[in-house]
């Protein structure tokens, strides 16, 4: 009984078997089965041309890539990238599922087609990276732009705010991997290409929050010798108009010492040494120390600051700020979270340095200085065999030296805070006289006449 069931199982079984074989190959001779795709495209009982016919369809109607950014729209197509499809290989792959297995395999797949199983051949296609990269790199150099940052100036004593454009930086990985999910998909609908924006260092609202003077001075010059006046013009106007960010340090040296700036310094006086000299840029330092005790009355951290080797005739001492070159130089902070703008003028025979920054920011200062200590010279004598004797010739006045302090009070709260900002130190110069030793003649005449009345008496 159970052998005589076996026998008929099997039956049914073959009887079914062949009824599907003989159905397919009735229904699907030369065609493709059911269920077969080539990415989106249904193969389902077309011809290897028709199905070819088909792709190429797809392929035509999808042969250009289009790319967005804005308002600029980029398009290029598949042949100047050089895109091969191997459409006869996809072909192949899709006409023989089915059929390129053993009797019962094909059997089994054609079964599981039937019963809703999805075959998909993916597409198959050749390209050069370089090419593609080129196209990336070239999309790249169009969409990319620079930061343009807000703008703060002065016009016609009003501070003016110019508003901020963000950059754009394409995401070059990201755009690659678009363009080959479109290759691989023939799927070219018009896709943004992906891009950061980049937010400049100064925006508008950050900007538009430098509302009051925080800190200003003056000192008055002599517009002769004009070589000074010019110099201190010159230096004014290069270290003006500047903004400074939340901690980022102002440099005197850094605006003028560009080829640029150098090239319009004439010849003028400058203290060397301890003495007064010749040399180019003279008068700038006047300029530094005008600028200096700005920072000084807005309260920024001065973090590098040198006094001049002889006190200044138009600031006293312990307020003044030398410069030269890249060995001594004047250099603050802004410790305030809102930027600050430094803007110099010109004025007749005054140069005026001011500091703007956030009224929140604004305290009330006052800066004192103290002479701690006063150094005498010494006198040095010194002969001259040229001068005669009794003649003498002053070669250098000399002067005293000093040690004085220098302090920022802040008066804002109850008990006001004084702050020690720095020592200046201003050396001692020696007094010098040039004294004659020469005889004259009538003193030698009169000494030789007492030595012979000596010899005859």
């Amino acid at each position: 009984m159970k052998a005589f069931k076996i026998v008929m199982i099997s039956a049914l079984v073959i009887f079914f078997l062949g009824n599907t074989i003989a159905i397919d190959a009735f229904e699907l001779h030369g065609k493709i089965h059911k269920n077969v795709y080539i990415q989106d495209l249904d193969m389902w009982g077309l011809t290897k041309q028709e199905a070819k016919d088909k792709l190429n369809k797809k392929i035509n109607n999808n042969s250009i890539l289009k790319l967005t950014c804005e308002e600029k729209k980029y398009e290029v197509s598949l042949t100047d990238l050089k895109i091969n499809y191997k459409i006869d290989e996809m072909i192949d792959e899709a006409y023989n599922v089915g059929r390129n297995k053993d009797i019962f395999s094909n059997i089994k797949t054609r079964i599981k087609l039937d019963m809703g199983e999805k075959y998909t051949v993916k597409i198959n296609s050749s390209y050069e990276d370089k090419i593609i990269e080129n196209y990336i790199n070239y999309i790249e150099k169009e969409v990319n732009k620079e930061p343009i940052n807000a703008t703060i100036r002065m016009e016609n004593e009003v501070l003016v705010v110019e508003k901020e454009e963000y950059g754009i930086r394409v995401e070059k990985d990201k755009l690659k991997e678009i363009i080959n999910n479109k290759i691989n998909e023939i799927s070219f609908e018009e896709e943004k290409i992906p891009n950061i924006k980049i937010k400049p260092m100064h925006v508008y609202e950050e900007l538009s929050k430098i509302d009051t003077v925080l800190g200003t001075y003056e000192t008055i010059f002599n517009k002769n010798p004009s070589n000074r006046a010019n110099n201190i013009n010159v230096g004014a106007s290069a270290t003006s108009d500047i903004l400074l960010s939340q901690y980022e340090e102002f440099s005197f040296n850094k605006y003028t010492s560009t080829p640029d700036v150098l090239s319009k310094f004439k010849e003028a006086t400058v203290i060397l040494n301890g003495h007064i000299e010749k040399g180019i840029g003279g008068g700038i330092c006047q300029v530094s120390t005008t600028i200096y005790n700005a920072a000084l009355y807005a309260g920024l951290e001065i973090t590098d600051v040198r006094n001049h080797s002889i006190p200044s005739a138009y600031v006293e001492k312990g307020r003044d700020s030398t410069v030269s070159g890249v060995q001594l130089d004047l250099k603050f902070k802004n410790k305030f979270e809102t930027p600050i703008y430094i803007y110099n003028k010109v004025v007749d025979n005054k140069i005026v340095s001011t500091i703007y920054g956030n009224k929140e920011d604004k305290k009330d200062i006052d800066i004192v200085t103290e002479t701690i200590k006063t150094i005498s010279n010494k006198t040095k004598v010194i002969e001259n065999k040229d001068l005669y004797v009794g003649e003498e010739q002053v070669k250098e006045k000399g002067r005293l030296g000093y040690k004085v302090n220098t302090f920022r009070i802040y008066k804002n709260n109850n008990e006001p805070i004084k702050e020690f900002v720095y020592e200046s130190y201003y050396p001692p110069m020696d007094k010098e006289i040039i004294i004659g030793i020469k005889e004259k003649e009538e003193n030698k005449k009169q000494e030789l006449h007492q030595n012979l009345n000596t010899e005859i008496l």
